[in-house]
């Protein structure tokens, strides 16, 4: 009779052990995201996608075969832009008093990821280091100057809470230099 059991229990144990899984089956947090996001419009690099959830894609969690980035958004001049800002500097302090310095390009987006040697370009610094959390953040170009009220505790992606479109329930718009011409 002990025979008869086993198998019945382990035919148990692997059906309720397949339905559990079969629960966990379906798309990460990051995925769902980057399908949000919508159609890639076909740039490569780094002037794709400005405004959207940059770390969707390019986050620790997931990266199907490209850049991880720690930082990484857009910029604009106002923000009822639709283009971002080249050329302004987004000037991030970490909770160590590391400060990088990252130019955004054309599109105005702006990316930081661990392993190189300091050296930026296209929108892209390369830091020694990861920036350890919570931190700082301004951005200004020439005269003007915008610093962020509060701190990043430990999302990278900006457009998480800076939607280019303002919708959502933790979105307060876009960032941007100037408020009004």
């Amino acid at each position: 009779m002990g025979l008869v059991r086993a198998p019945r229990s382990i035919a148990a144990a692997a059906l309720a052990l397949g339905l559990a899984g079969s629960a966990c089956i379906g798309t990460t947090p990051e995925e769902e995201a980057a399908d949000r996001a919508g159609p890639d419009d076909g740039d490569e690099g780094p002037t794709h996608r400005p405004g959207q959830p940059c770390l969707a894609c390019h986050g620790a969690d997931y990266t199907p075969g490209g850049q991880v980035f720690a930082v990484a958004g857009t910029v604009y001049l106002r923000a009822d832009d639709d283009r971002g800002l080249r050329g302004a500097h987004v000037e991030i302090t970490d909770d160590d008093g590391a400060v990088l310095d990252v130019v955004t390009n054309e599109t105005g987006n702006f990316m930081i990821s661990v392993g190189g040697g300091g050296g930026q370009e296209d929108g892209w610094l390369r830091a020694r280091e990861a920036p350890v959390f919570p931190l700082t953040v301004r951005v200004y170009r020439g005269d003007g100057e915008q610093p962020m009220r509060s701190v990043i505790h430990r999302e990278g992606s900006c457009a998480v809470c800076h939607s280019r479109d303002g919708v959502g329930a933790v979105s307060v718009g876009k960032v941007f230099l100037e408020r009004e011409p």
